[in-house]
């Protein structure tokens, strides 16, 4: 029998980090768990020249509802956030789309 798709194991196997859930008093909190990647990388910018370009993701997972929410920042600031109903297959290659479509490998 195959293995059953873990989001939380398939995202820290790809560099993700678990970030601490401080401050959260909710009761959908106790059973999440908060994953970040930040990756950067050099642009040109017009009449500026060369700047580091950060691209970060931030993935809250709730593994007892089995939904999560993904938020894309570049450079800090917040340009897509995106709940998923699911926790799958589907929602992981959703997440890993928008980073290509920005310009970052997953």
């Amino acid at each position: 029998m195959a293995k059953k798709f873990d989001l939380v194991e398939t995202l820290m196997a790809r560099g993700f980090s678990e970030l601490p859930l401080e401050g959260t008093v909710h009761s959908c909190c106790k059973d999440g768990v908060i994953l970040q990647r930040t990756w950067s990388q050099e642009v040109e910018v017009l009449w500026y020249g060369k700047r580091t370009e950060t691209y970060t993701v931030r993935v809250f997972v709730n593994r007892a509802s089995g939904v999560c929410e993904a938020t894309y920042m570049k450079n800090l600031m917040t340009y897509k956030a995106r709940w998923y109903d699911t926790i799958g297959k589907r929602t992981y290659n959703a997440m890993v789309e928008t980073a290509r479509c920005a310009g970052y490998e997953f």
